[in-house]
C-alpha cells in the first residue's frame, strides 16, 4: 500500500514538473516574441533574502500603524502609571 502511494504521488511530479516547466518555457517564448525580457530565476538564498526583507517592512508598517492607531484613539482621559 505505501508503495502505491509513493508511486502516485512520484508519478504526479513526473507529471506535473515537465508540465510546469513546458509553461515557464511558453511565457518565456512569447515575453522575447514581444521584446520584453524574460525574468531571471531566483535562487534560494536570493529568495530567503528577499522574504526576510519583507517580514522586517510588515513588522515596521505593523508597529507604526498600531502607533498611529493608539494616538488616534486617544480620548483624553488620564493615563495608568506604568511601574516596571
Amino acid at each position: 500500500m505505501e508503495y502505491t502511494i509513493m508511486g502516485i504521488a512520484f508519478g504526479l511530479c513526473l507529471f506535473l514538473c515537465p508540465l510546469m516547466a513546458y509553461r515557464r518555457g511558453l511565457q518565456d517564448g512569447l515575453a522575447v516574441g514581444q521584446g520584453k525580457t524574460p525574468e531571471p530565476l531566483k535562487g534560494p538564498l536570493q529568495v530567503a533574502k528577499e522574504y526576510k526583507e519583507q517580514r522586517q517592512v510588515k513588522q515596521d508598517q505593523d508597529k507604526f500603524r498600531d502607533g498611529l492607531a493608539n494616538l488616534l484613539a486617544y480620548d483624553g482621559s488620564p493615563q495608568e502609571v506604568v511601574k516596571e
